[in-house]
């Protein structure tokens, strides 16, 4: 009962985080302007957006890691070997716990908006979903 909580709440976050991801390749949303945006989320006042693939790209990889959790949890059908989500689990962990604990060192020259939502979410979360991925490959691993 606890992995599928887990997993489901993983991939719920993964999965609006990915989503705003693809909105991001279009729109500034929910964002007023592209310089809000810069500000907030990429921490320097330009106003130029991230290149839509890039965005869009970075969309499908958390969408993938989503679907990655719960293959590993045995919610849905796995595609290829058990030991290839399993590892690609690890890899979602310390991609996101890479982010979250980086993202405390990293923002020195940062806007301000950015380094307040740095610190009281964005290293918080991916922290957290760094945990929740780990928690599942390491259920998955000694079950």
């Amino acid at each position: 009962m606890i992995p599928t909580l887990v997993t489901a709440v993983l991939t719920a976050g993964l999965t609006v985080i990915g989503v705003l991801h693809f909105i991001w390749a279009f729109s500034p949303w929910p964002l007023k302007d592209e310089v809000a945006f810069t500000k907030a989320v990429l921490g320097n006042a330009s106003g130029t957006m991230p290149p839509a693939p890039l965005s869009a790209l970075v969309g499908v990889v958390l969408l993938g890691g989503g679907a990655v959790s719960l293959m590993t949890n045995g919610s849905v059908p796995e595609v290829g070997p058990d030991w290839l989500c399993i590892a690609g689990s690890y890899g979602l962990a310390l991609v996101l716990l890479g982010r979250g604990l980086g993202g405390y060192l990293m923002g020195a020259n940062a806007t301000g908006e950015f380094q307040r939502l740095n610190a009281v979410l964005y290293s918080p979360l991916c922290i957290a979903l760094g945990l929740m991925s780990g928690a599942i490959a390491v259920y998955a691993t000694v079950r």
